[in-house]
């Protein structure tokens, strides 16, 4: 209620101010800390919404994607799940071809298998090389993790 008195007594409206004084009971003076209240809360809302809108329509594009892009289990092929541009890391390190590569179904590794005798464990959400597993004698041909 202040901060409506401070916009009536602010823009001029001294006889609705008045009224709106009696009939909220409220004191003849109006506190400095109330000026320009009204329309900081004006302005915030309208910044809210637009945000809100904004997000709403991040959230449509995002179902859009998921729905066209990224179909659930129970419609999905093999080849729609073929990774799209632009490509988030170049893991380098292997020096023959890639056997395997297999995703940890709890922390954020990726395991990667080789010709090259060795397996390769990354960080697939920095993209950081973590170590390599030694071992083999020839071609690791499969990895997995054990559950």
């Amino acid at each position: 209620n202040r901060a409506i008195a401070d916009y009536l007594h602010t823009n001029g409206f001294l006889s609705s101010l008045e009224h709106f004084q009696k009939e909220a009971g409220m004191p003849q003076e109006i506190d400095k800390k109330f000026n320009g209240l009204l329309e900081k809360r004006w302005t915030s809302v309208i910044r809210l919404q637009k945000k809100v809108m904004d997000l709403e329509t991040k959230l449509a594009e995002a179902e859009e994607e998921v729905n066209s892009g990224a179909p659930t289990r129970d419609r999905r092929s093999p080849g729609e799940w073929i990774p799209r541009p632009p490509e988030r890391y170049c893991l380098t390190g292997h020096r023959s071809p890639i056997t395997r590569v297999v995703f940890h179904p709890v922390f954020s590794l990726l395991v990667s298998s080789s010709e090259d005798a060795t397996i390769k464990v990354w960080d697939y959400e920095t993209g950081d090389f973590e170590r390599t597993l030694k071992g083999h004698t020839d071609s690791v041909q499969d990895v997995a993790f054990d559950s």
